[in-house]
């Protein structure tokens, strides 16, 4: 099958890699087409990396957080921390140049059921346990940028700490309330179910680390905060605009916070996957093109989205 070019197309190529009722938004921000369950909440995975960046950047603007803070001020001072960690910067974690490895110490990622709830472990004190057993990968904002899933859920649980709040807390005043997603949520109530290889699977919970991967909300709701972003006379545009710097050229891609920069610069978002979902949400910024794909835990997700958008 081609290039994947409108809804038809994309049902037909989402269908043969056996995602189960799909759903997809694409067009322009005020007249998209649909197709799908586009009202019910879905696992957005590592899209709430998104969420989790704008946080950060409103914090920043409305001076109550530093971006270029060092995290260890408001970790216990009873922490053995690892070599170069206290190098480590709220900028470093949301551009994935903090040198953490992508999972965080302590997960059981081989044998039977493993995949089920990786993260569902890391209350605090296990964080605190990770921390203590980390061996960074490389010096804090040094080279090119290295996902980092354990550097987001760190981001999110830092935050909390700074602000005497919970991750949760702070992102649904600050962020969720004022963007007006009502759909938006860490809880599996009214989640759609997810499959796996055509079998109904569980969804994943983060523990306290849901700034890396716990959000759930409509494809409706996904496709309004895309809207939003490029909006310049909503209350959080300041801290969009902050979240859509480029922090880290490279060849083929950038990286804002979170954001991923593709095509030469011209096309932006970022894409999720658990054991039951696959999502996208992506930008053209030159057409004003918007596309959200929403499937199940297949692959093929990806280059439907980037063929709709582009």
């Amino acid at each position: 099958m081609g290039k994947v070019t409108d809804l038809e197309s994309a049902s037909k190529k989402l269908a043969k890699a056996k995602h189960i009722d799909p759903a997809i938004i694409i067009g322009q921000p005020n007249n998209p087409q649909h197709l799908g369950p586009i009202d019910q909440n879905w696992e957005i995975g590592s899209i709430t990396k998104v969420f989790t960046a704008l946080l950060l950047a409103q914090l920043h603007t409305t001076n109550r957080l530093d971006l270029t803070a060092p995290i260890i001020q408001y970790l216990p001072d009873s922490l053995n921390l690892p070599a170069n960690f206290d190098q480590i910067t709220f900028e470093h974690l949301a551009t994935h140049r903090s040198g953490l490895p992508r999972l965080p110490a302590g997960m059981k990622l081989l044998g039977k059921g493993a995949m089920d709830d990786p993260y569902a472990i890391f209350n605090q004190d296990r964080i605190y346990q990770a921390i203590q057993e980390t061996k960074l990968k490389r010096q804090p904002g040094t080279k090119s940028p290295r996902y980092s899933n354990y550097g987001f859920g760190l981001l999110g649980f830092v935050m909390g700490k700074a602000l005497g709040s919970t991750y949760e807390e702070l992102l649904t005043s600050q962020i969720l309330t004022p963007l007006g997603l009502t759909t938006a949520t860490f809880s599996d109530e009214g989640l759609r179910v997810g499959h796996a290889r055509s079998k109904e699977v569980g969804p994943w919970h983060m523990g306290e680390f849901n700034g890396m991967g716990g959000l759930r909300m409509s494809p409706n709701d996904l496709w309004k905060f895309l809207t939003i972003s490029q909006q310049q006379d909503h209350e959080l545009a300041p801290a969009f605009q902050e979240t859509f710097k480029i922090r880290y050229q490279a060849k083929r891609s950038s990286i804002g916070l979170a954001w991923m920069f593709l095509k030469d610069n011209k096309v932006v978002g970022h894409n999720g996957g658990t054991l039951g979902a696959r999502t996208e949400a992506f930008i053209n910024l030159d057409t004003k093109n918007q596309v959200v794909v929403c499937g199940d835990g297949n692959g093929g997700t990806f280059p439907v989205a980037i063929d709709l958008v582009s």
